[in-house]
Order: C-alpha cells, then structure tokens, then sequence
C-alpha cells in the first residue's frame, strides 16, 4: 500500500497487511542535515553503538537511543510527520517514542539483516510500529523488503545481527526459527519496493522484513519506532534486546513503560 500522506487507507493497510509505505515523509534538505547528523554521532558513538559486519569487511554500523544527543534526531522523532503518522496508526493523539535508531553502510559493504521481526526482540505488548527512512539513495537492491500480512502468523526467534558485541541477552530460545523466506515465494510473497530518499515504509513490529545486499555506495536509513500510550512491559520466554537491561521499567510486569527512558510525544 502506498500513499503521499497518513490516510485512512494507510492506517488500514497496516491493519490488513502490517505494512505501508508513504511517499516524501521527509525532504531532500532534513535528509542531508540528518545524514550530517549520523556522521556526527558516528564519530561519537554511544553505548549501544555495534559493528555489525564482520572483522575486515566494509562497515555495516548501528547505534540506538541517541536522539537526546543531536538537535536534529531530536526534532526527527519529537516533532513533525514522523509522531503524527504513528499516532494516526494507533488512532491517538499521542505516542511513546520507544527507539531511534541510525544504520550506516559503508560503500562496498554486503553484510545483509536478515529476515527477523522487531517485535520479539522487545518484552513489550502490543505491537509497535518501525518506522524505516532511507536517508541516501538506495544503493542497488539493499532497500527494506516485507511479507505482507506476516504479522498475522507466528512470531519467530530473534536473529542476533552484530558481528561483535551480542544484541540479545542470552543465547537460549524457545521460539522457531525464522523460514527461509526467500526460498518459498508461494507462502512468503515478498514485498520490495523502490524509495527514494525520505520516503518511509511503516511496519507492524509483527512483521516478518529484511534488507540488505551490496551497497555500490554509502547508504544511511533511519528506523523509528513508536508505541501505543498504554504499551506494558511483560515477561519473554526468549531472548530479548540486551539494552532492557539498563531501563528501569526492566522486570516490572505490567508496567507503562512511558517515562523518562521512553517519553510521550503530544500530537
């Protein structure tokens, strides 16, 4: 489903599909200042920040929760379309901003993400929606892909990405693994749309997508992702992301995880 705007018909196609993509979230002059701004937190990398290609190949880099530590990733997820498209999905008029998070590809890099869904790498209930943002043009085919309606079926294990340092809290699952999408087109119809840059494809966390392949040149994107005001933090079976660990709402089942950590955005 496509539109130039948050319409009724885009809140539906999330409903029905787990998937939408708007046209021109974001313009060609905030595209180049927030690729600015993802040079300048790379040279500062936080916490969170990962290699996630392996030793010795080009660079495939990712950190999380720095929005608090640039003006323009500030502005990004607290104001403007990006808040307002979210709440228009939950049908609400305020949001919790729940992650931010920068993905840097270097030229000649092909270190892909793997199919995965996002919801299970979170103790949160319910869903969320990603919010994913080229913010370069997209290099060959390394643009985000999905499976309509997947967020429908099963939720699978989560897929650790990094190469170095883990993601995930442990290496114990109880959960499937993800199918090999690719190798059944009959079951997982695969949905690969082209975008330029500032185009966002909105997703259902329930939703089974994948990007990546060789990047002929620098590619930078953007995933956001917002929660319903009453989200709740609950108990996993499973591994989850490590950084729950270092948020105080970690542990607390059935608990609002708006606060500090995680803030309500107005609309």
């Amino acid at each position: 489903m496509t539109e130039t705007l948050a319409t009724d018909a885009t809140v539906k196609a999330i409903d029905d599909d787990g998937v939408a993509v708007v046209r021109g979230v974001i313009d060609a002059a905030q595209c180049d200042r927030l690729i600015a701004a993802v040079e300048d937190l790379r040279a500062d990398p936080g916490p969170h920040f990962r290699t996630l290609s392996p030793e010795g190949a080009p660079l495939v880099q990712s950190d999380l929760f720095r929005w608090r530590d640039h003006p323009e990733f500030e502005a990004l997820v607290t104001k403007g379309p990006l808040p307002q498209l979210a709440a228009a999905i939950f049908g609400s008029d305020a949001v919790v901003l729940l992650e931010d998070q920068y993905f840097y590809s270097a030229a000649g890099s092909g270190t892909p993400s793997p199919w995965h869904q996002d919801h299970p790498y979170h103790p949160l209930e319910p869903w969320f929606l990603t919010i994913w943002i080229p913010l370069d043009p997209v290099p060959g085919e390394t643009g985000l892909r999905t499976v309509p309606k997947s967020h429908q079926g099963p939720t699978y294990a989560p897929v650790e990405f990094s190469a170095g340092k883990a993601t995930l809290t442990d290496d114990a699952n109880v959960l499937a693994g993800v199918p090999a999408i690719d190798d059944d087109p009959v079951a997982f119809p695969v949905m690969a749309p082209s975008f330029a840059p500032g185009d966002a494809m909105l997703l259902d966390s329930r939703a089974l997508h994948a990007a990546g392949g060789h990047c002929a040149s620098t590619f930078r994107r953007l995933s956001i992702r917002y929660a319903a005001a009453d989200t709740r933090y609950t108990a996993r079976d499973w591994p989850v992301a490590s950084f729950w660990d270092d948020h105080d709402v970690a542990g607390q089942l059935g608990q609002r995880i708006a606060g500090h950590a995680f803030p309500v955005i107005p609309t």
